[in-house]
C-alpha cells in the first residue's frame, strides 16, 4: 500500500522565507542595474547635445546665445537644426517671442532629447497660458547671478554668460582659454514633479532672468543642500533640496542619479561628476578663462 507525501506547513513557510530572502537580495541589484542603464542613457543624451553645440559652432563660428529678451527665447530652439530636429526648427520663428502663437506647436512638443530617464520624461510647463516643454539639460552660467558685472569678484566668465539681457554673449571656442576639456558646457537639473507646478525647474525655453531656468550655476556643488533661489518656487519634492525665492538668484546642477550629475564639457566629452567634488574645482570648471589650474580628477 503506497502513501502520498505532500509539503508540511513548516516546509512551505521555509520555502516562502527563502524565496523572500532571495528576492530581497535580487531587487537592489536589479534597481542598481536599471539606474546604471538610465545613467548611461542620460550620458548619451548629453553627448547628443554636445554634438549639436559643435555642429552649431561649425556652422556659425560661435556658440548659440544663452538667452535674450529681444526676441524672448533661449539657446534651445537654436540647437534644433543641429540635433536632427529640423521639423521643430521649421515650425519656430526665432524672430518672435517663445510665447508667440506661431511658436506654440514647436514649444509644446516633447522629445527624448529634453529628458533624463531617471526624472520625468514628457514633462511640460502648464502653470500659465503659454504651455511649453520642460527639460533636464541646461547650459553653464558660471558662478554669477544673471547679468551681473562680468568683472565682479568670484564671477569669472562662462560660455553662456550675459552681462545684459539684451546683449547675449557671443563666445567662440578660442575664447575658452582654460581649455575645452576643462570647461563645463552643459549639465543636468531636475524638473518639477507636476506640469502645473509654478516653479522654474525645467522651464528651459523661457528667457525670464528671474526664473534662471535655462542654465545652472557653479556657485554651489552638484546636488547641494543649499537652496536654489529663483522667483518661482514650489517645495513638494522630497528628493531634492528645498528652493527659495529672492533676488540673489542661482540654480545648482542637480540630478536624480545617486551620487552626482552628468555633464558635457566644451570639447564634447561627457562625464559623471561626483557630488563630493570640491567646490573650488567645480567653480573653476564653470569658468572658461580664469587661468586657474584644475588639479583634481573629475
Amino acid at each position: 500500500m503506497s502513501s502520498k507525501r505532500g509539503f508540511t506547513l513548516i516546509e512551505l513557510l521555509v520555502v516562502i522565507a527563502i524565496i523572500g530572502v532571495l528576492v530581497g537580495l535580487l531587487l537592489p541589484a536589479v534597481q542598481t542595474a536599471r539606474e546604471a542603464a538610465r545613467r548611461s542613457s542620460c550620458q548619451n543624451t548629453l553627448k547628443q547635445w554636445g554634438l549639436g553645440m559643435h555642429n552649431y559652432v561649425d556652422a556659425n563660428k560661435k556658440l548659440p546665445l544663452g538667452t535674450t529678451n529681444n526676441p524672448r527665447t533661449t539657446w534651445v530652439p537654436y540647437l534644433w537644426p543641429y540635433t536632427e530636429n529640423a521639423t521643430l526648427a521649421q515650425g519656430y520663428d526665432v524672430k518672435k517671442h517663445f510665447y508667440d502663437g506661431a511658436n506654440s506647436a514647436a514649444r509644446q512638443t516633447p522629445m527624448s532629447l529634453y529628458y533624463c530617464s531617471s526624472d520625468r520624461p514628457g514633462a511640460l510647463w502648464t502653470a500659465d497660458w503659454a504651455t511649453r516643454v520642460r527639460g533636464n539639460y541646461v547650459v553653464n552660467w558660471g558662478t554669477a547671478a544673471p547679468y551681473a558685472n562680468a568683472a565682479a569678484t568670484l564671477q569669472g566668465n562662462a560660455p553662456f554668460r550675459n552681462t545684459a539681457q539684451s546683449s547675449p554673449v557671443k563666445v567662440t571656442f578660442r575664447d575658452i582659454t582654460d581649455g575645452l576639456s576643462k570647461t563645463l558646457l552643459m549639465s543636468e537639473i531636475v524638473v518639477s514633479l507636476a506640469d502645473n507646478d509654478n516653479t522654474t525647474r525645467g522651464d528651459i525655453i523661457n528667457d525670464d532672468s528671474s526664473f534662471m531656468s535655462w542654465c545652472f550655476n557653479t556657485r554651489n556643488p552638484p546636488n547641494t543642500s543649499v537652496a536654489d533661489v529663483t522667483s518661482r518656487c514650489v517645495n513638494n519634492d522630497p528628493q531634492v533640496a528645498p528652493c527659495a525665492t529672492g533676488g540673489d538668484r542661482h540654480v545648482a546642477a542637480r540630478s536624480r542619479h545617486p551620487g552626482g550629475v552628468g555633464v558635457v564639457m566644451c570639447d564634447g566629452a561627457t562625464r559623471f561628476v561626483s557630488e563630493t567634488l570640491t567646490l573650488t574645482t567645480w567653480q573653476r570648471l564653470g569658468h572658461m578663462n580664469d587661468g586657474e589650474v584644475i588639479s583634481e580628477e573629475f
